[in-house]
């Protein structure tokens, strides 16, 4: 038996340390990738690709996994489109006060900009700048978001949002080479609205921040941009000077065969076919994008047209339209792949509404629920009260009828001794009988006054004023000024109570000292119960006991008046 516990805790405990070992190997991955980010990101993508198959994650694991392979995804220029799903994990997973939040929506965005859902992408990023504006140290992500942002604003042809957010995105960059490419897009939004001499002027300065920044591939699509914009000015000698800059700079990748594209196109235009020919065919060399192949096709079917080589433009020309061909078949795939995406998103937010309106449907019903249990927990303690009530008042009624007996029976006593007083004088031989009589009169009536207080104040006792009272006597509290005391309500319930429970006492004192007021007879019947001077001050509204001196300095003149 020992042996099998034995067991059973070694097994547990190499289950925790498998499972810690485990966690252990996925930060240690998840920190490699995060380095590699930037100067790999080829690198970071394939170690992020193995681990789902070799390791199970937990939410906050897969949160972190979603940012990184996005990331990663976008910075190899990938379609983001397989991170849709872990997106929506990390969406779910952070608040809307970690910055980890915006990141996610930023990428969010770019998926939805690749599915052409330019609304859902623009109201990603605006909750992205929304979040992101908690933490002003995070200005690359806000750089990312109003970049984005911008770029579908320009898109849509909404050409003054997109200028604000490319200005509000320059005054985030610091770095020459993100001023290179804040100007650039800036410089877009003034070519859009026909400013061009203004355009000209920022992309001059997007080359001159980009050769400060000493980054080529900025440097070359500077370059490129001014090339362009001369090329459209119809000055081709100094769009071939910055073309022929662009693709010094660039050394290799899939803008290169664009460029080649480019400079091909000003050789043309300065009829130097040969030269023409030479560039465009090295863009069909390096280009994999049909598009730009096809393009580059067309080109050169032209320029063999121009040339009277009709056999040869017309090979290059059914090459273009077999290229055209498989484009629209892509492009149907893609619009397939988009459709399915809407699908997806429109079943999501069906979900949610559903899910929205269950939760509302048992809000509504856990609020009808905690609404009857108030009713009949309220219900509950009117009933009590009303029982409580009946009780007190047949106690009430049943010591008053005491009461009145006492009071007959020490009244007849009181009479008897009167008579027996009387007698007294002219009966001197039964004088001591008598006495002795009287004397035990009195001794009962004494014991039957006593019995009478005590009733009195057991009935007193019964009132929930008294109860108030005591609470209030027993109050602890550092500073004075936050004792609490009798209300005018209270106070004149308490009197109400006192003069209906003392009634004859009152009496009697009101027929012997005809000068004490209402106030007066409360104090002394309160004196009489036993309470402290703090307790019957507090009855009376004050906090300390000065005010209830002076009052029983008055009450003791008025009684020797």
């Amino acid at each position: 038996m020992i042996n099998r516990i034995y067991s059973v805790l070694l097994l547990c405990l190499f289950v925790c340390c498998a499972c810690s070992s485990d966690r252990q190997q996925v930060e240690k991955l998840f920190a490699q990738a995060d380095s590699l980010l930037n100067i790999q990101p080829d690198s970071a993508l394939r170690l992020l690709q193995v681990l789902p198959a070799s390791q199970e994650l937990s939410r906050s694991e897969s949160a972190r996994y979603a940012l990184l392979l996005a990331q990663a995804t976008d910075k190899c220029e990938k379609p983001l489109f397989p991170c849709d799903s872990l997106l929506d994990i990390a969406l779910d997973y952070y608040d809307n006060d970690e910055k980890e939040c915006a990141l996610a929506l930023l990428y969010k965005g770019r998926l939805e900009v690749e599915m052409d859902q330019s609304e859902r992408a623009v109201d990603f990023f605006l909750k992205g700048l929304k979040v992101i504006a908690k933490f002003p140290e995070e200005a690359e992500t806000h750089r990312h978001l109003l970049s984005s942002l911008g770029n579908e604003y320009y898109n849509a042809n909404l050409y003054e949002r997109a200028g604000r957010a490319y200005r509000e995105l320059y005054k985030y960059c610091t770095a020459y080479k993100d001023k290179a490419i804040a100007l650039n897009s800036l410089a877009s939004y003034y070519s859009a609205i026909e400013k061009d001499d203004s355009s000209l002027v920022l992309k001059h300065k997007a080359l001159k921040y980009a050769r400060m920044a000493k980054d080529s591939t900025i440097i070359a699509m500077s370059a490129h941009n001014l090339s362009v914009d001369y090329y459209w000015r119809d000055l081709p000698d100094t769009a071939l000077h910055y073309a022929q800059i662009a693709l010094q700079w660039y050394f290799g990748g899939k803008m290169q065969s664009h460029y080649y594209a480019h400079i091909g196109r000003v050789f043309w235009d300065k009829e130097r076919t040969d030269s023409a020919i030479y560039y465009i065919n090295k863009s069909l060399e390096e280009s994999t994008n049909i598009r730009r192949r096809a393009a580059a096709l067309l080109d050169l079917s032209n320029i063999k047209e121009g040339q009277g080589d009709y056999k040869t433009a017309i090979a290059y020309l059914q090459e273009h339209v077999s290229l055209i061909d498989s484009l629209y078949a892509s492009d149907r795939s893609t619009e397939i792949q988009k459709l399915i995406h809407k699908y997806d998103i429109q079943t999501k937010i069906h979900a949610e509404k559903e899910r929205s309106g269950n939760l509302l449907r048992n809000m509504i019903t856990g609020f009808v629920l905690v609404c009857l249990l108030i009713i009949l927990f309220f219900r509950a303690r009117i009933n009590k009260r009303k029982r409580m009530q009946r009780v007190y008042e047949e106690r009430l009624a049943q010591t008053r009828k005491e009461l009145s007996i006492l009071q007959n029976s020490i009244e007849e006593s009181q009479h008897i001794i009167t008579l027996l007083q009387r007698e007294q004088s002219g009966l001197m031989q039964e004088k001591e009988q008598n006495q002795k009589e009287i004397e035990e009169r009195e001794a009962r009536i004494t014991k039957l006054q006593g019995e009478k207080i005590n009733l009195r104040n057991w009935l007193f006792k019964q009132s929930a004023i008294y109860k108030k009272i005591m609470k209030l006597s027993e109050q602890k509290v550092s500073d004075k000024k936050e004792l609490s005391v009798l209300s005018g309500d209270e106070l004149e319930k308490l009197t109400e109570t006192i003069f209906d429970i003392y009634a004859d006492y009152i009496a009697e004192q009101k027929s012997r000292y005809g000068k004490l007021t209402k106030e007066d007879l409360l104090y002394l019947c309160l004196d009489k119960m036993g309470f402290s001077s703090q307790a019957i001050s507090l009855c009376f509204g004050n906090i300390d006991t000065h005010a209830l001196a002076q009052r029983k300095y008055r009450i003791k003149e008025k009684m020797q008046n």
